[in-house]
């Protein structure tokens, strides 16, 4: 029996890139920090660049954390455990 690994490879990079988007007004689009999905985005090819990062084998069998869904599915009351801390500096 051959048992086949699979491997995930992962690259970072950069490119630089236009956004354009249509607004019905000027508050509108200027309350817009970042493009929206309705975006029309212009990737410039010759500026595109990878960084090999790494490679790392995949378990099909990992008992993985769920990604989405609910924020607490079993709608339990949840503690808080750690009290904020105070960033103001004594004199």
């Amino acid at each position: 029996m051959i048992i086949r690994k699979k491997f995930e490879k992962f690259w970072s990079g950069s490119v630089s890139f236009s956004a354009t988007e249509t607004f019905k007004d000027l508050d509108t689009a200027s309350q817009a920090s970042v493009p929206s999905e309705a975006a029309k985005i212009v990737i410039d090819n010759k500026t595109l660049s990878y960084d090999f990062q790494r490679i790392k084998e995949v378990d099909t069998n990992a008992n993985t954390l769920p990604t989405s869904g609910a924020k607490n599915p079993d709608k339990k009351e949840r503690e808080k455990v750690s009290k904020p801390k105070d960033n103001e500096t004594s004199k």
